[in-house]
């Protein structure tokens, strides 16, 4: 599927200006304008969207601020939408004011809480960002990676919460994990390796093609690899790209190799997460 055009920009834009303007008053966005939102930065993350919703309801019902106008913050200093920890070394005043910065965290926090389940916690089949079923234990550590979501422990885990509610609020089936696979206590050891549900759900990433022109979004500056999660070959900042290749799935993550447009013997992979297709005008 390819990335939509510039009239899903012009929206992205509108609704982030709408939500710029509401934010400054202290004043909640709608739920249809939080969720749109939150649509259009997990596409630009390559998050699927019923995941980070889903999370956000959980979270906080998406709410930012509360009734008297000040800031949705637990007791545990966790923050806005995605709740968001004022220890998580982002812009705290930013992620109290602004609702969809906090968006925005929440999701590269997920992001990186999908990163460490890759690496600390059991894999489920080729971990393919876009099967729901694949993200089970990166919304385990995005909760903790702790004894209480462990099935066999709790028979409310976050993750069975979050599939309950992709299914009640947006009739999204989630194949749950067998818990005879898992420990009866405990943590999963990362060793262990699990097949992909027969019962499976596609996300709505959306994926660049050959010949999209991209730049990087979210980030002061991407990396080049020489391969999919290969070795570090490079950095490139505010340049216009060329996707010659991809996506190539590696470790849990899409890759593109692309070239610099200015200067083309800057060629390499990148993560697909951060990079946006731009206006070819």
């Amino acid at each position: 599927m390819e990335r939509k055009t510039v009239a899903f920009l012009l929206m992205f834009s509108l609704i982030f200006g709408l939500a710029a303007a509401s934010y400054c008053e202290n004043k909640n966005l709608s739920r249809k304008e939080v969720e749109k939102v939150i649509e259009d930065v997990a596409t630009k993350r390559g998050i699927p969207s019923i995941i980070l919703k889903s999370v956000a309801k959980i979270e906080s019902s998406f709410v930012q601020f509360n009734g008297d106008g000040k800031p949705k913050v637990s007791r545990s200093g966790h923050i806005g939408i995605m709740q968001v920890s004022r220890n998580s070394g982002y812009d705290v005043d930013r992620l109290k004011k602004d609702p969809v910065y906090n968006i925005e965290v929440g999701a590269d926090l997920l992001l990186a809480k999908w990163k460490l389940a890759n690496n600390k916690m059991p894999k489920i089949g080729n971990m393919d960002p876009n099967i729901l079923e694949h993200w089970y234990f990166a919304l385990w550590a995005y909760n903790g990676i702790l004894e209480r979501n462990n099935p066999n422990v709790n028979k409310s885990t976050y993750q069975d919460k979050i599939y309950n509610i992709a299914l009640k609020e947006y009739g999204q089936k989630i194949t749950p994990i067998s818990r005879g696979t898992l420990p009866s206590r405990g943590i999963p050891k990362n060793t262990l390796k699990l097949e992909t549900p027969e019962k499976f759900h596609e996300g709505d990433i959306i994926k660049y093609t050959i010949g999209d022109k991209v730049k990087l979004d979210g980030k002061n500056f991407l990396i080049f690899y020489d391969k999919p999660h290969g070795k570090d070959i490079g950095k490139v900042k505010e340049e216009i790209m060329t996707i010659v290749e991809g996506p190539v799935l590696s470790n849990g993550f899409y890759f593109y190799k692309v070239k610099v447009d200015k200067d083309e013997s800057k060629l390499g992979w990148v993560y697909g997460n951060w990079i946006i297709k731009v206006d070819e005008k």
